[in-house]
């Protein structure tokens, strides 16, 4: 185990932490874990502030993930009463090392009428999936050009949402109805947090994404050089320090 101070990199996200009721940090939701797609290649979460003096939190994860959480919140933006518990951003295709399929995943409190009926507005209408009442979200204004996705939003049960591009968001409303429990190898993974961690990373195999090895650099040229051998990285993150571990991929 390692630690090291966090400095500003490309792809790692810093921001002040959700406005939601004040939280001692916790493991991650397993809740959300079960949804998360076995050979997700980024699998990146956070959770709600924690009392008072909360420095800003930081994540490594893809353009296209930082787009979601964006719109998210822009999309949610008429529920004044949404709460927010913990966040999850999911990137990968199990089908190759691309990471064209992303996803952003909330725990919490969502009044589903007002999102869509917010989310209609740039959207091609209301669509259901096994049942699960889904929008179609067009790129916003400001993201066109630069990710161009058709993505699917959904709200399931009132506590739980989604939104991300059309195959990731079917596999976790399929996984949901399946009642899945959560990847075993993430979880075992994940066994090394500290309860205190406000953030934490799994990155799998070596994606093809220039900015994330750029960003890794930035970090620790060792970083870089470990995803390029195809070992597991993990980050848990706790008061700005960072605890990494990795392992090879067998």
């Amino acid at each position: 185990m390692r630690q090291f101070q966090v400095r500003n990199a490309f792809l790692i996200l810093f921001f002040p932490l959700f406005t939601a009721p004040a939280t001692l940090a916790v493991r991650p939701d397993q809740n959300l874990l079960s949804l998360v797609p076995p050979g997700a290649q980024i699998v990146a979460g956070m959770s709600a502030p924690t009392l008072g003096g909360q420095p800003d939190s930081f994540l490594l994860m893809t353009h296209n993930n930082i787009v979601d959480l964006e719109d998210f919140f822009a999309l949610s933006g008429t529920d004044g009463s949404k709460i927010i518990h913990q966040v999850i951003f999911v990137a990968g295709d199990g089908r190759s090392d691309s990471l064209r399929e992303h996803s952003l995943l909330v725990s919490g409190q969502f009044d589903q009428v007002r999102i869509y009926r917010s989310a209609t507005g740039g959207s091609t209408g209301i669509t259901s999936y096994h049942g699960i009442m889904c929008v179609a979200v067009q790129p916003l204004a400001r993201d066109r050009g630069a990710a161009n996705d058709v993505r699917w939003l959904a709200v399931i049960e009132s506590n739980v949402l989604l939104l991300g591009t059309i195959p990731s968001v079917q596999q976790e409303i399929d996984r949901h109805l399946a009642r899945n429990v959560a990847d075993p190898s993430l979880m075992r993974k994940l066994t090394r947090l500290r309860r205190e961690d406000e953030a934490w990373c799994v990155l799998a195999g070596s994606p093809r994404d220039g900015g994330i090895r750029d960003a890794l650099d930035l970090l620790s040229p060792k970083l870089a050089n470990l995803i390029l051998d195809g070992d597991t990285l993990q980050f848990g993150i706790h008061n700005q320090v960072c605890e990494f571990w990795t392992e090879k991929v067998q």
